[in-house]
């Protein structure tokens, strides 16, 4: 550790769950205050979000409490490990009320809200944290006891704020980085798409036939046995897909996590590869091809193609073109479905055998390219998370502000500015902001009001307006993080 560094408990330096009680004597049973749902707690984003007041009165009892400053963490599954977290800014007079779930740190004279968020945002913090949660399956929650013993290395106020600052401006960076590169993915695959489109509205001369005029076999699936989850049926060597297999499939079925033993077959069907399926209940109208035999239940139509009149990629392609409006038909009951009945008027374009090989080996040169590119932005995407992390890890060992002391360039105090814009109320006045003290934090409010505001703009990954499409890690960032960034050539 840093020379200057010291290891404490997030006891020592935050105060844990303030209580309710102090804002009573500032704000009156009607006066407004913010309400923040467990939905409006971002995944860690270090501003919540507020877009709800309530009169304190209705909020008082049965949710819990939190004040300008304070950090919100999520403590019950998924929340917890899926990073909800947040800075509480800009409440309705000073004060807001949030789920139950909320655990509510508020930071210390010797920390800044801010360090406080990024030591929390750290994928070690959740992933130390989540073999001790405690709780029935659902509703694990992690312990406050652990929270409170994790320790965190905690230099000075200045050279926290330096940390700040470098982590701010490489994770705007990497966040304009991100939104460019999930762009990116969007546009891989409506590529795709487009092809699709342009390939099949350009079949305005061919034949328009039914799906059961173009199949030897037209069929629902076959799951007679109730209940149909008997675990007398399953164990053997067939395999059994369900619409999620359907849904998830990337085109051919390959593989699956159940199969039905001998009882289980003689209530089914056994479908040949190369079956054509199509969901008609749970996901409406997703598509893929067998590419073993296997059995369905009846919310899955089978269709086996004759080979005189078309193929089975071209039907899945068809399919895939048509599936918003086949998804229309089966609008408007309580929940939506389609049947066989869907089918029996509902004509489809299919051209001579040669022109439909053309299309499918278009369609699947374009697929394979979407497919690659969508990839390669994956990849991107990976690689700027653990971008992300290397940063942070640098940051709590002390090595992101080697080179960066005293004398560097850093962003004005983010105390002082916290006194100049947070803690106002109307009306005049502002909530006591209690902090831990030596005698176990029972009430000695802070000089600075505990706001800790952030720098102008910092934490809201907005690029420029002129900012390139993939922006470079700043370079202060790349010095300290001792990584060259991501590429930008896309």
């Amino acid at each position: 550790m840093r020379e200057g560094w010291e290891e404490r408990p997030l006891s020592e330096v935050c105060q844990f769950d303030p209580p309710k009680a102090e804002v009573r004597g500032i704000l009156g049973e009607t006066d407004l205050v913010s309400f923040v749902p467990m939905a409006e707690l971002g995944i860690l984003e270090r501003q919540t979000r507020s877009n709800e007041a309530r009169p304190l009165r209705d909020v008082y009892k049965g949710y819990t409490y939190f004040a300008d400053g304070d950090v919100l963490l999520a403590k019950i599954t998924p929340c917890f490990e899926n990073g909800k977290l947040g800075i509480a800014r800009g409440l309705r007079n000073c004060a807001g009320f949030g789920s139950s779930e909320f655990m509510v740190l508020r930071p210390g004279p010797d920390i800044t809200a801010e360090y406080l968020f990024y030591f929390l945002s750290r994928d070690e913090f959740r992933e130390a944290g989540m073999p001790v949660m405690t709780g029935a399956v659902g509703h694990k929650r992690v312990p406050k006891e652990w929270v409170q013993s994790t320790s965190i290395p905690l230099p000075p106020l200045a050279e926290q704020e330096r940390v700040v600052a470098i982590l701010d401006e490489a994770f705007d960076a990497i966040a304009a980085a991100t939104a460019n590169a999930e762009k990116n993915v969007d546009n891989a695959r409506e590529l795709f798409e487009q092809g699709l489109r342009i390939g099949f509205t350009s079949l305005t001369d061919s034949e328009q036939l039914t799906l059961q005029e173009v199949a030897t076999t037209f069929a629902r699936g076959k799951s007679k046995h109730r209940p149909r989850n008997d675990p007398s049926l399953y164990g053997g060597p067939y395999p059994f897909i369900q619409t999620g297999n359907v849904r998830e499939a990337e085109r051919y079925i390959v593989s699956c996590d159940q199969s039905y033993n001998e009882k289980g077959l003689s209530q089914s069907r056994l479908w040949p590869t190369g079956t054509v399926c199509i969901t008609i209940a749970a996901n409406i109208a997703e598509t893929a091809i067998l590419g073993i035999d296997a059995c369905f239940p009846d919310s899955v139509i089978g269709i086996i193609v004759d080979p005189g009149r078309t193929t089975s990629e071209y039907v899945e392609y068809v399919l895939r073109f048509f599936r918003e409006r086949i998804r229309a038909m089966g609008k408007g009951s309580a929940q939506d479905n389609i049947n066989l009945g869907t089918f029996e008027t509902t004509k489809l374009p299919f051209p001579s055998l040669e022109e439909q090989e053309k299309l499918v080996k278009r369609l699947d040169l374009l697929a394979a390219f979407s497919k690659e590119l969508e990839k390669g932005f994956d990849a991107k995407l990976m690689a700027l998370a653990e971008l992300k992390q290397s940063l942070l890890a640098r940051a709590f060992s002390g090595a992101l502000t080697v080179g960066h002391g005293d004398d560097a360039p850093h962003t004005p105090s983010l105390r002082a500015e916290g006194e100049a814009t947070q803690g106002r109320r109307t009306g005049g006045g502002s909530l006591r902001r209690s902090a831990p003290r030596d005698d176990g934090g029972k009430g000695a409010p802070r000089d600075d009001g505990g706001k800790g505001a952030s720098r102008d703009g910092a934490g809201e990954g907005t690029p420029p307006e002129n900012q390139p499409p993939i922006p470079t890690i700043p370079a202060a960032a790349k010095r300290s993080a001792g990584t060259q960034g991501p590429r930008t050539d896309g």
